[in-house]
């Protein structure tokens, strides 16, 4: 993560497209002083058009055939923020997206692909499966296959659309799904496949050397071809064609021609008639020189292209460079794309079609120039150098000195827009916050309850403020759930980097918004806090709780016969490690941060319910660290199954190759003290979490032996999948360690 460095443009790119990815690692190479670049995607893996078909065959695998735009925004100290976007305000300069504030920006640029058209076909959108977005497809594909593994029958595939996109799904679909048939020892011949196309030839913009190469590979894979018949009406369990006939389908897949996406039909932006943006030679709007579109979500003025992923490819280095123009305020370069394009199509098997205006080949060869070249491009972004230092950039606008002490606190105008737009609602026992902001708030305790405080701040160890702030929020109340207590009121105390007052704004009202989602669900607004200017972004909130004096949950309390039971999987401290070097993959972080998102509210409440006797929250120390602290109220001893550690994915890949957080060795230091003196546990592949710092991490608790199978059920009901008992307490031996490991589960 970039730090110390003045911001005072916002580049941001819609999608992560072939030609994004290119303008994404560039920036990680050399980037603009002053710029910051933003991500918004939908997907965290996005895959290369020139190999789903072989991922639908079953030759590549997911990591093989997408990149992971998690590493390389990472790479390129990029803010990756994973949400759909869903309409661009051209006059505010901000891009709406789905569950999150809206984006702002000084430049944009989109690069998010096309959806197949459902004009004149009646049911499309409720019953036909379209090809695009792929993650969409790809799910339905895996209920195909779930359907097919358990339905005995026959099992009818349409694909609709005659193209060169319709015919490779078409083969490769085949090829998989017969290849799943056959590998069960079951009949092939039970998934039948039609391809219908309203045109009168397949492949139409291809050669008829092609087209006929096709048509016979169609044919001898028993592949029914109905030419010429455009589809007009999509039911759950057949089609109807425009001349009557009415064909029986158990899937619909559309792969018509490309249409915009609606999400963009509501905005300033100059289009063409079919929705798409409209853009000069340099791939610049029409309509805003500060909007570059790419991709098949372009239509170049005077130029149509046909929607394929070539064309994204070359467009790359030109709307990389344009982008670089404008922000320095050079000439913009002209894309020329080439006259004619090779097209390699794939055909199920390693077997593939080269079609090359009226030239065309086909063969086992083909396939491996073709696997040659999509591996060679995939291989720019799966294979990144090393991450690049830190970059220091001063801007003409950036005075040389920030005041410190009082002087660097937020400007008051700044201040009181983003708290202008926060929640204000009353809450029992405020009596001033936000409402009425003062130098103080004022809250009344309820009679009887005890007053339970804590406070907990840290550096960003992500981009994306919004996230940062609900992730600060969910972390900081877990201390007042394992005391036993609910959440009424919190302070905040940020630190935002040195900026534009804009930027300020827009990145402390993110921040806030995402702490007050939180604090709301958990029934305790914000009430008020500080804010400063500092060298990098850091979040803390000082939460008060109330409980009835019986009912607060200690460390110390645990006794001989109890199992811990936790309820969070471990490892984010080793997970965020390798993501700053740009180590980790996309699903790895993704899970890990809805790991981290999950409140602890629900678990804490379910635990007392079950009886739970002691409890803490594991977070900076590590699950020994944290479990030491609980034994040594207790004087007691601990016994730990290692092989039922809860581990987020990826972890034991990561510590495996050196890769832990900063704190790792000072928690080892001081755990191993804790343990029994028997080492030969350290090789265990989870011996390491045991010293990972979690950031919002799960609640460790001592509960009665014949409630925690009970307690375990019922966690995991709320959603805590990876609720688990991970040992037990026993008694203190004197002389004994406080805790001792095992491999073997016995609770």
């Amino acid at each position: 993560m970039k730090s110390s460095v003045q911001i005072d443009r916002d580049l941001v790119l819609i999608g992560g497209g072939h030609a994004h990815v290119a303008v994404i690692k560039a920036f990680g190479m050399r980037a603009v002083p002053g710029v910051r670049l933003s991500v918004i995607s939908r997907d965290l893996m996005t895959p290369y058009s020139g190999m789903v078909p072989g991922f639908l065959a079953g030759h590549y695998s997911l990591e093989q055939s997408h990149v992971d735009l998690q590493r390389l925004c990472r790479f390129a100290s990029a803010r990756l923020l994973h949400a759909s976007a869903t309409h661009i305000d051209m006059d505010g300069r901000s891009v709406h997206c789905t569950g999150r504030p809206p984006v702002a920006f000084d430049m944009l640029s989109i690069d998010t692909g096309s959806t197949p058209s459902t004009f004149g076909i009646e049911g499309a959108r409720e019953h036909a499966i379209p090809i695009k977005p792929i993650d969409g497809f790809l799910r339905a594909v895996t209920a195909i296959e779930d359907k097919l593994r358990t339905n005995p029958g026959v099992f009818r595939i349409v694909i609709i659309g005659g193209g060169a996109g319709g015919v490779e799904l078409c083969l490769s679909m085949q090829y998989r799904l017969t290849g799943l048939l056959i590998k069960r020892g079951e009949n092939p011949d039970r998934v039948q496949f039609t391809l219908i196309s309203y045109s009168a030839y397949l492949l139409p913009q291809h050669a008829a050397s092609v087209r006929a190469h096709l048509h016979r590979e169609l044919e001898q894979r028993g592949v029914k071809v109905r030419l010429f018949q455009p589809v007009t009406a999509i039911k759950a369990d057949h089609l109807l064609l425009a001349d009557g006939t009415l064909v029986h389908c158990d899937a619909a897949i559309l792969t018509t021609h490309a249409e915009a996406p609606k999400w963009l039909r509501d905005n300033a932006l100059a289009r063409d008639a079919r929705g798409f943006i409209l853009v000069n030679n340099c791939l610049q709007s029409l309509s805003h020189e500060n909007v570059f579109a790419a991709g098949d979500i372009a239509a170049i003025q005077g130029r149509p292209l046909a929607k394929s992923g070539v064309y994204a490819v070359r467009q790359g280095p030109v709307l990389l460079q344009n982008i670089r123009n404008k922000l320095t305020g050079k000439t913009l370069r002209p894309y020329r794309p080439q006259k004619r394009t090779l097209a390699l199509i794939s055909v199920g098997s390693e077997n593939a079609v080269a079609s090359y205006g009226r030239f065309s080949l086909h063969g086992p060869l083909i396939w491996r120039l073709k696997d040659r070249i999509d591996r060679r491009w995939m291989r720019k972004y799966q294979q990144l150098p090393e991450m690049p230092g830190v970059v220091f950039a001063q801007t003409a606008n950036a005075p040389d000195m920030r005041c410190g002490g009082c002087g660097a606190k937020v400007a008051a105008d700044i201040l009181q827009r983003v708290l202008a737009g926060l929640p204000r609602t009353s809450h029992p026992g405020v009596i001033l916050g936000l409402n009425a902001p003062d130098d103080a708030a004022i809250i009344a305790p309820p009679i009887g309850k005890y007053l339970v405080q804590t406070a907990d701040h840290f550096r960003a160890f992500i981009d994306d403020p919004y996230v940062m702030g609900k992730i600060t929020a969910t972390h900081c109340l877990n201390d007042i759930y394992a005391m036993g207590a609910e959440p009424h009121s919190a302070l905040a105390m940020v630190t935002l980097p040195f900026g534009p007052e804009a930027k300020l704004e827009y990145d402390l009202s993110s921040l806030l918004k995402g702490v007050c989602e939180v604090l709301e669900t958990a029934g305790a607004p914000l009430i008020g806090g500080h804010t400063a200017e500092g060298m990098e972004l850091s979040l803390g909130l000082a939460i008060n709780g109330f409980s009835d004096p019986g009912s607060c949950l200690q460390k110390s309390g645990a006794l001989a016969g109890d199992v811990l039971i936790l309820t969070k999987p471990l490892g984010t401290g080793a997970l965020f490690a390798a993501d700053m070097r740009a180590k980790a993959k996309a699903q790895w972080i993704e899970q890990a941060m809805a790991a981290m998102l999950q409140s602890s509210g629900p678990a804490a409440q379910c635990l007392r319910e079950f009886g739970a006797r002691a409890c803490t929250d594991v977070s900076g120390f590590g699950l020994l660290g944290h479990l030491g602290e609980m034994l040594r109220s207790s004087q007691l001893s601990a016994a730990i199954e290692l092989d039922s550690l809860p581990a987020l994915p990826g972890v034991i890949e990561t510590m495996s190759n050196g890769i832990f957080s900063t704190l790792h060795p000072a928690n080892l230091r001081n755990g191993e003290t804790l343990l029994n003196p028997d080492t030969h546990m350290q090789s265990h592949a989870k011996y390491d979490l045991l010293f990972d710092p979690q950031t919002a991490g799960g609640l460790l608790a001592s509960v009665p032996q014949d409630k925690a199978q009970a307690c375990i059920k019922a966690l995991r009901e709320l959603g805590y999948a990876w609720t688990a008992i991970i040992g037990g307490i026993q008694p203190r031996v004197q002389g004994e360690s406080l805790a001792a490991l095992r491999a073997s589960n016995d609770f």
